[in-house]
C-alpha cells in the first residue's frame, strides 16, 4: 500500500495541478486555476505552482501589439506567415508553458539569419504580437521584458471556434 501510495500520489498532485513545497501545500498553489495547465509539452517549467496569472489575464497593451506587428513585419515576416504562429500548431507547443520559455526560445532561435540579434524590447513586442494573433487579450499595463515576471504568467488559449487563426482581434 505505502509503494502504491509513493507511486500513485505524486502522479494525481501533478495531474491535478497542485503544488506542494517539502510536504506542505503552497499557498500560491491554492490560487483557482483552469485545467490548461496540465498538458504533454515537456518543459520542465510546466507545471509551475508560482505561475499566477495567465495571457488571459490580459497581459499586454494593445499599443504593444501594434509595435509588435511592425516588428514581425521586420524580423519575422520574411520566414513566417502570422497563421503559421497561430492556432493549433501554437498551442499545441506553448499552451500552459510559462511566457518566459516562449520569449527565450524566440531570442535563443530567432530571427533565423542572427538568432538574439534583437533588443530585449523588439523581443516582449514579438511575444506580445503572438499573444494577440493567438486570441489571447490585451489589458492595460505592459508585458514587461524581466525574465523574473514573464516566468510567472502562462500561455493560455482560447477555443479554436473563438477566433480564426492569424487574424489579430
Amino acid at each position: 500500500m505505502r509503494v502504491v501510495v509513493r507511486l500513485v500520489l505524486p502522479a494525481l498532485v501533478a495531474c491535478l495541478g497542485v503544488g506542494f513545497t517539502a510536504g506542505v501545500r503552497s499557498a500560491r498553489a491554492a490560487t483557482p486555476r483552469s485545467p490548461s495547465h496540465v498538458g504533454t509539452t515537456g518543459s520542465a517549467e510546466f507545471l509551475r505552482a508560482d505561475t499566477v496569472r495567465t495571457t488571459m489575464d490580459g497581459v499586454y497593451t494593445s499599443a504593444q501589439a501594434l509595435r509588435g506587428r511592425d516588428v514581425f513585419a521586420a524580423y519575422c515576416k520574411s520566414c513566417h506567415t502570422a497563421t503559421f504562429h497561430s492556432g493549433p500548431t501554437f498551442r499545441s507547443k506553448w499552451y500552459g508553458r510559462s511566457v518566459n520559455d516562449l520569449y527565450r526560445y524566440l531570442r535563443r532561435e530567432m530571427p533565423k539569419n542572427a538568432p538574439g540579434s534583437m533588443s530585449d524590447e523588439e523581443y516582449t513586442l514579438a511575444v506580445v504580437y503572438l499573444l494577440r494573433i493567438n486570441g489571447m487579450p490585451s489589458g492595460s499595463e505592459p508585458l514587461a521584458s524581466d525574465s523574473t515576471v514573464l516566468q510567472h504568467i502562462r500561455l493560455d488559449s482560447v477555443s479554436v471556434a473563438s477566433f480564426t487563426p492569424g487574424t489579430p482581434r
